[in-house]
């Protein structure tokens, strides 16, 4: 029989200022995936966690070039012996049971077969081709598409996934940015078909929004009994969830010459200036 358990790790990719949502998700991941077989490791910068489930912290100190999700990302990555893994981001919060642990099971034998498989993601995709093949339930992606890397729930293989982190970018930029660098690369992704149920189930997006809460959390709060102040971080928008109408961005232009001599001034250029090139490197390595 197969040991499952020493095949996978599950990581919960988090911050330190996300920190106010680690109960709810916890909660949620151990009432709706009781007794989780895999060991679990929360990705943070120096907070600490603990619960009755055994979830281990990996902190990893933030400085002035390495503070970025990719770089404590690949940093885990590191630090870990089984040759798949499951990440999830800290505000996927479950809201009903998890049932995919077969598909698990049989997605990790997979990957043991065929060494071309770089990730089967356990949620559908718009663009996965519907053709009859092996992997039941799962469509092979195109070669060229958009998010062929993407956070949603999946398994991963970790050379795989490791490859296509560069170490500098977020996890937006790698979404859209680094899978254009996916289409040059040997692996396949396999998805859910798109008639497919959901398999890991929680609120489209997360429940935190640009840095706000999605009015689900507050029912989703009040199922697992988790006490949270939501004025600290506020409600989102559901009428402009991307926060579009009231975006103050700092104008340098409008601001020359009279600020040139603030801090605030050059920090926005300084900004301008390396996300234009993080962007092109992203792209091109």
């Amino acid at each position: 029989m197969i040991d499952y358990k020493n095949k996978c790790t599950i990581i919960v990719n988090s911050c330190d200022s996300f920190s106010d949502v680690w109960e709810l998700f916890f909660k949620s991941f151990n009432q709706q995936w009781p007794n989780c077989e895999y060991p679990i490791l929360l990705n943070t910068e120096s907070k600490n966690y603990k619960d009755n489930n055994g979830v281990e912290v990996i902190n990893f100190k933030k400085s002035l070039f390495n503070n970025s999700w990719a770089k404590r990302f690949k940093y885990v990555l590191s630090r870990i012996n089984t040759p798949y893994i499951i990440p999830i981001l800290d505000d996927f919060v479950l809201k009903d049971k998890f049932n995919g642990v077969e598909l698990i099971h049989k997605c990790i034998d997979w990957l043991d077969k065929y060494n071309n498989i770089g990730v089967f993601y356990l949620h559908r995709h718009p663009n996965v081709i519907n053709e009859i093949t092996e992997f039941e339930n799962f469509g092979r992606m195109p070669d060229k598409c958009e998010y062929k890397l993407t956070t949603a729930f999946g398994i991963w293989r970790k050379s795989y996934l490791n490859k296509s982190l560069l170490g500098i970018e977020s996890p937006w930029e790698w979404e859209v940015n680094r899978t254009k660098r996916a289409w040059r690369y040997k692996e396949v992704e396999y998805s859910l078909l798109n008639d497919e149920p959901p398999i890991y189930n929680f609120p489209f997006g997360g429940v935190i929004w640009r840095g706000l809460w999605h009015p689900e959390a507050v029912d989703l709060a009040k199922k697992y009994n988790v006490s949270i102040d939501f004025s600290i971080r506020g409600m989102m928008d559901q009428n402009d969830p991307y926060r579009t109408k009231n975006k103050n961005r700092y104008s340098i232009v409008k601001n020359f010459p009279k600020d040139i001599n603030k801090a605030t001034f050059w920090k926005e250029l300084y900004d301008r200036i390396f996300n234009k090139i993080k962007k092109v490197i992203i792209e091109v390595w």
